[in-house]
């Protein structure tokens, strides 16, 4: 008899973000990780705080925290302060008083095992990245989205990146252009979502809508039921009209400039 799977509650999409943010971040070149209790430091070493991330969340101890915080600004690393609920009230003071910079909540939403068939925009293709071409393509998308620096982008995202288990990249083109991007991660039966981006020349076009659903529909034919992502305000009508619902929303504070918020 196979159990049921367990509950995506607070702290389970807490962990599950963290695995998947090493996940996400584990092939940049200058990659590095520290953790403790509650407490999970994933850095891309970019001048990039959406790429440098520390995550809060039960069993943080303010002490860890302020140390894994300090590691970043002492070196001068921008970074993103990632509060899971049941650490926000415990540790936005340090935040402030550490001289980061309150930028957003970050809605945690989650889609059941529900139906899905690819809509949006029917002269987008959507495929899987392989290729060193593709890495530039979707580099090119992310940078025109959140105005990265493409040099860090592509250190971050090599192509190396396309071949681990773990992950999947895959790519909108019209007309033979890359238009679009959007990485997955994968952990058993559930998936993140993760980089969304439509060059800004091309949104509003049904390009994101066609992308994800086709993405999403490719994973659940290999097996995928649930999956799970932190929406930007940008994302979020998008993916309430996908039928994600929101779990718990985390508080987002920055060292340095964050790009989606």
């Amino acid at each position: 008899m196979t159990a049921p799977p367990k509950a995506l509650t607070e702290s389970v999409l807490r962990r599950l973000t963290i695995d998947a943010v090493s996940t996400f971040l584990g092939q940049a070149a200058d990659y590095e990780a520290a953790g403790r209790p509650g407490v999970q430091l994933a850095l891309s070493n970019e001048p990039i705080a959406d790429m440098n991330m520390l995550i809060a969340g039960g069993g943080a101890r303010e002490d860890h925290f302020r140390a894994m915080a300090g590691r970043c600004l002492d070196r001068e690393i921008p970074f993103l302060a990632i509060l899971f609920p049941d650490a926000a009230d415990r540790l936005e003071a340090g935040c402030s008083a550490l001289g980061l910079l309150y930028a957003t909540e970050w809605p945690i939403m989650v889609r059941g095992d529900v139906a899905l068939n690819p809509a949006g925009n029917s002269d987008v293709t959507v495929g899987r990245a392989s290729t060193v071409e593709d890495a530039h393509g979707s580099a090119d998308v992310l940078v025109s989205a959140y105005s990265m620096p493409r040099e860090s982008v592509l250190r971050v995202l090599p192509p190396s990146y396309f071949e681990s288990p773990g992950t999947d990249v895959y790519l909108a083109r019209l007309g033979g252009e890359t238009v679009g991007t959007v990485t997955l991660t994968y952990h058993g039966d559930t998936c993140g979502i993760w980089a969304m981006g439509t060059d800004t020349s091309r949104q509003r076009n049904g390009i994101g809508r066609r992308l994800l659903s086709t993405a999403m529909s490719e994973a659940r034919r290999h097996g995928i039921r649930r999956f799970f992502l932190g929406a930007t305000p940008a994302g979020f009508r998008l993916y309430e009209s996908l039928n994600f619902k929101t779990v718990c929303s985390a508080r987002v504070w920055v060292s340095g400039v964050t790009h989606q918020a």
